[in-house]
């Protein structure tokens, strides 16, 4: 590998050169450097529906609910995809670690039939958006508009779930800022298009309120696919060499997709299942707290989904510095270098804890002026204000375990991390939320903070298992 440009190898990544045992100073450094990327990229992947949020909500508030329900048939899906996507990011970031270069790059080709495998399959379950609405009891023209938009959420799911895999992969190779580029440019992209198909500018279309802003996403999803696939298919020919075995071989290709990788997709899927279990219970109980949601009426609904939006926008944060710390670990593990490993996992979780706090603050202190950037009604807007306050209290400890869990994630120990995670929303999260809702006469704002209760619980033992994992150092996956 060469020493500068492109593909410079630095001393975090490099055995030879990685001392016994980094300051925390220097683990910190290289976390914000490669977190930062990640953070914004991450960030920047949730703003645009936040973007949809309150564009949409800009112009009829009530939409928001349509908005939200179509979101929420996708999520599911979404969240078991990008579980099982997650071996690539572990099995690329231990081989780069190891300067397993052709191992890195193989777990990416992989990864992606999967994500496109993955992308079909539920994508065409989203366009069963209506009936399944119909089903779960909500009437045919809330079922209708929602339907439309799961719709178009469903046909991008492939585009978008390549993306997500060829991200993980560029960050484990610590290239974090191209995901980050064009994620800046989508999110541009996208409100332009809200501007011609949510707001109606320039006359070209009728205003199509949700709908429209859906097939904005929808469009600027298969963009970020196309870019960041032609990025790292071009990477042999910008460098002049290939190191991660880029270059396109059809018959390789071909036969690797016809097997789904055989015995190396075995491996790859053997460490994404218990992510998708995790994302998929974590999805699946909370669309069961939308529909309780829902139940208190239309406005609630639509304050709900937009406190539910910013606590996400929020923890992206975290989420980026959870990718950022999994593939630190990752690289040291690869290494064999245990007391960095130990390091890097316990300076990411600290890192994130001080990122939350200044967005913690912000809502605790003005709830109704951030609630107002989101939706002009009033009675939504108080609603929208009453539970921001409750994400003001939620928010650190779910950055905190989301973390924790990437740093688990990045030594291999992946289902313990499943079982301690889904537990706790489901025993401890869910009921709890209910109590808060009915018994405590909360409303939804006691659903998210029934969530809260959860990350609570579930950072602390996370925390205390990540402080006996890596007091070893765990083989390499």
């Amino acid at each position: 590998m060469p020493t500068s440009g492109e593909n410079a190898v630095t001393a975090d990544e490099h055995p030879s050169t990685v001392p016994a045992l980094d300051s925390i100073k220097t683990h910190l450094k290289r976390t914000v450097r490669l977190a930062t990327p990640v953070v914004f990229s991450r960030f920047l992947m949730v703003a645009i529906f936040t973007a949809d949020t309150i564009m949409v909500g800009q112009v009829d508030g009530a939409a928001l609910a349509y908005l939200g329900l179509g979101l929420s048939i996708q999520s599911i899906f979404f969240l078991i995809s990008i579980g099982m996507l997650q071996g690539t990011m572990i099995i690329s970031s231990q081989a780069y670690g190891a300067a397993d270069y052709e191992d890195a790059g193989k777990a990416w080709r992989i990864g992606s039939f999967h994500a496109i495998m993955l992308g079909l399959s539920f994508g065409w379950i989203c366009l069963l958006g209506e009936e399944i609405l119909l089903l779960l009891g909500f009437d045919a023209e809330m079922s209708a508009k929602a339907g439309a938009v799961s719709i178009a959420f469903g046909l991008s799911m492939p585009s978008m779930l390549f993306y997500i895999c060829s991200s993980y992969f560029l960050e484990a190779v610590q290239r974090p800022s191209v995901g980050m580029v064009i994620m800046l440019v989508a999110n541009v992209i996208n409100i332009l298009l809200n501007l011609v198909l949510v707001w109606g500018w320039g006359g070209f279309v009728e205003p199509m309120s949700a709908l429209g802003a859906a097939i904005g996403t929808s469009i600027v999803r298969w963009g970020t696919g196309i870019t960041i696939g032609v990025y790292i298919l071009t990477m042999p020919w910008r460098t002049g060499e290939d190191p991660f075995g880029l270059k396109i071989n059809l018959a390789k290709w071909w036969y690797e997709a016809r097997t789904m990788g055989g015995d190396y997709g075995k491996r790859l899927r053997g460490l994404g299942t218990s992510m998708a279990v995790m994302l998929g219970m974590e999805g699946l109980c909370t669309q069961i707290i939308v529909l309780i949601a829902a139940s208190f009426g239309k406005e609630q609904l639509a304050a709900y989904q937009v406190a539910i939006s910013l606590l996400f926008l929020i923890v992206m944060i975290a989420i980026g510095c959870m990718a950022a710390t999994s593939v630190r670990v990752g690289n040291a593990v690869g290494r064999g270098d245990q007391p960095n490993m130990r390091r890097a996992g316990f300076v990411g979780i600290g890192l994130a804890a001080c990122i939350m706090l200044p967005a913690a603050t912000l809502l605790a202190l003005f709830p109704s002026e951030v609630a107002s950037i989101y939706v002009k009604d009033p009675v939504i807007a108080g609603l929208v204000a009453t539970a921001f306050g409750i994400v003001a209290l939620v928010v650190v400890a779910d950055g905190i375990a989301a973390v924790t869990v990437g740093a688990l994630r990045g030594t291999g120990d992946v289902w313990p991390v499943m079982y301690i995670a889904t537990g706790s929303l489901w025993v401890i999260g869910l009921p709890s939320g209910l109590a808060y809702a009915y018994i405590f006469e909360m409303g939804p704002p006691g659903l998210i903070l029934g969530l809260g209760t959860a990350f609570v619980i579930s950072g602390a033992i996370l925390l205390e298992r990540f402080t006996r994992v890596s007091k070893r150092l765990p083989k390499r996956v």
